[in-house]
Parts: C-alpha cells; sequence; structure tokens
C-alpha cells in the first residue's frame, strides 16, 4: 500500500505540474479583443545568476503590455537590418526595433496571424520563424496539424502540410525551423522520435517546403531530455541550436541550452550532432526560453548578437524576457567539430 500511495502522490504532483504549463493557467484570462492596440513596455533587467558559457551576456529585457493576448512568445527572426520579429503561440507577430541602446517595440505592429476556416476553429500555435532576407517572405511552423505557412511581401499566404511530417507528434512538432543561407530549409522535431529520447527527426529541405521537393532526412542528437526548439544560422553557416527541458517543479522550471552545429555534416539517415556552447538555469534564467534569432552587426557581418525569447505561458510565474548575447565572430573557435563525445562534451 505505501508503494501504492506514492505512486498515487507522484502522479497528482505530476499532474499539478502539467497543469501549470498550460497556457493561460494561474491564471490570465485572456480579455478585449485581437483587434487591440498592443501598448508594450520594454523593462531592463538587471540580472545575471544563472547564466554560464562562451558567450558573454550583453542585455536582458522584460516585454508587459496589458493587451489581453500578449505573451506566449515561442519564436524569432531577424526582421530587416537592426529588427526582429517575434511569434506567439496564439498566433500573433511582434516586430521589435534594435537600432537604439535597447531594444523597443514597433508601435502598432502586435497583429494576428493565425490560421482560420481548416476545420477547427482555429489554428494558431506558430512555434518558428524563419525569413528570407532578400526578398523579406517569411515562414511559419504550426504545430498541431504540423503545418508550414509561407507569408509574401504583396500579403499572399501560402499553406502547406509536408506529408513527412504529419504524424509528428500535435504538441512537439515543428519547433525548429531556419533557412539556410543557401536556400536550403532545416526542420527539426521537438519530441523524441520513434521512443529514442534524445534523436529528433529532422529534414532538410532543398528549397522552400511550400514548393515541395523530397528533402533528406536525419536525426538530431540533443543531450537527455531536452528537446529543441529554434535554430538560427551563423554567417559561416553553422547554426545555433536552442535546447530546453523542463525541470518538473511548483511552479516548472525550465533549463536551456544553446548548441552550435554544422549542417554540412548532416548526412542521410544518419545522426547529426553539436556541442553546448551556452546554458541557462536559475533565477528568470529558468523561464521557458522558445526563440533564438543571429542579427549581424552592420559594421562587420561576421559579428553581431544572439537573441533569445521566453514563452510565458500566460502564467504569472513566467515572464517575456528577450535577452541578448554577444557573438565574438572570428574569435569563435569552431571546437564543436573537435569533440567527438558529441552533445553532453
Amino acid at each position: 500500500m505505501p508503494d501504492g500511495r506514492g505512486r498515487m502522490w507522484r502522479l497528482l504532483f505530476l499532474a499539478v505540474v502539467v497543469v501549470g504549463l498550460a497556457p493561460g493557467t494561474f491564471l490570465r484570462t485572456p480579455i478585449g479583443t485581437r483587434a487591440d492596440v498592443a501598448v508594450v513596455t520594454v523593462t531592463p533587467r538587471a540580472d545575471r545568476t544563472g547564466v554560464s558559457g562562451d558567450l558573454r551576456l550583453s542585455g536582458v529585457w522584460e516585454l508587459t503590455s496589458p493587451h489581453g493576448w500578449f505573451g506566449g512568445f515561442s519564436a524569432l527572426v531577424q526582421g530587416d537590418g537592426a529588427a526582429l520579429i517575434a511569434g506567439t503561440d496564439r498566433g500573433f507577430l511582434l516586430d521589435l526595433d534594435l537600432a537604439g541602446d535597447a531594444p523597443r517595440a514597433v508601435p502598432g505592429s502586435f497583429r494576428f496571424v493565425g490560421i482560420t476556416g481548416r476545420g477547427r476553429t482555429e489554428f494558431v500555435d506558430l512555434e518558428s520563424l524563419t525569413r528570407d532576407p532578400a526578398t523579406g517572405t517569411l515562414w511559419g511552423g504550426f504545430e498541431y496539424e504540423n503545418l508550414i505557412v509561407r507569408w509574401r511581401q504583396d500579403g499572399t499566404r501560402t499553406i502547406t502540410a509536408p506529408p513527412e511530417i504529419a504524424d509528428w507528434d500535435l504538441n512537439s512538432g515543428p519547433e525548429a525551423m531556419t533557412r539556410l543561407a543557401d536556400g536550403r530549409f532545416l526542420l527539426i522535431e521537438e519530441g523524441s522520435h520513434e521512443g529514442v529520447r534524445r534523436e529528433h527527426q529532422t529534414f532538410l529541405y532543398p528549397g522552400d517546403p511550400a514548393r515541395g521537393g523530397a528533402p533528406r532526412p536525419a536525426h538530431f542528437a540533443a543531450p537527455d531530455w531536452y528537446s529543441p526548439v529554434d535554430a538560427t544560422g551563423l554567417p559561416d553557416g553553422r547554426l545555433l541550436i536552442l535546447l530546453r527541458r523542463v525541470r518538473y517543479a511548483i511552479p516548472a522550471r525550465f533549463d536551456t541550452a544553446i548548441v552550435i552545429a554544422d549542417p554540412a555534416t548532416i548526412r542521410p539517415g544518419a545522426v547529426w550532432q553539436g556541442r553546448i556552447i551556452q546554458r541557462l538555469a536559475g533565477g528568470i534564467f529558468a523561464d521557458n526560453f522558445e526563440g533564438i534569432a543571429y542579427v549581424p552587426s552592420a559594421a562587420d557581418p561576421a559579428m553581431g548578437d544572439i537573441w533569445l525569447i521566453s514563452d510565458n505561458n500566460f502564467s504569472v510565474f513566467q515572464r517575456s524576457l528577450l535577452v541578448r548575447f554577444a557573438w565574438p565572430g572570428a574569435q569563435a573557435a569552431r571546437t564543436d567539430e573537435k569533440a567527438p563525445g558529441g552533445p553532453d562534451a
């Protein structure tokens, strides 16, 4: 009987934590309408404890707004020049201007881009973003039905359901997507593949997924219990992949890691991996970071900043944080290729 009671209490505890991770829990119910103008405040934070690794932390800010649907940031990509576009799992985009000493939310830019009229009431769970800097075309990955949406600058939208990702889990699908400099696309499944905890199905597309074309399959190996939640490209062709794992507590806390990996080493059907270069855990950095983007310096594109954004899960226990790290460019050693021990090294 003691074992049975212990198991019951463990299950009850886990259920409470899972409920605590659900958007809108503890408790922020959306009010107003989606069309309301979001007045966004960007407040600097002095917190620094909980960050370790190769990168220099150069800024932390908290984003707040009384808008009923503000929060849930789960994707990040560079906009035009010194700018970011952030996406939320409620189907909104927000433009951030980086031209000054501190980031600034562009007034009136918080807008709904979710999908309506496809059998379900809506599809709003936007989890990844990537962009063509030459044309301004934007792509987003939506979970649940595992859709890729393309938005052109002229306002036209294309919705694609790639068959190869159709069986990805409803709540752990196309979380990490990035367009490489040569026009290829990389898509990584958040969920582990066929019960192998550290392997995540990966597809390298020859071009725009909305145009079809057979992708090259592989598997990304993440450290145990981590899941890939976003990716961004570096000037030298390597990628930074954002990883997250849950620490079950009340409230739930998260560990975050950044892996550097080279897409040139992807082989069909093989396991692909990289090396952890940064960790975030503890204090405010135990929040749920889900977006990463590299923004090059105008003076030297080989150098720039790495930005992270967190999903507050619409919980009073979490925040919408924007974090900046300096990328040292040519000073960054290619040690990821010298670590045969893989991502745990």
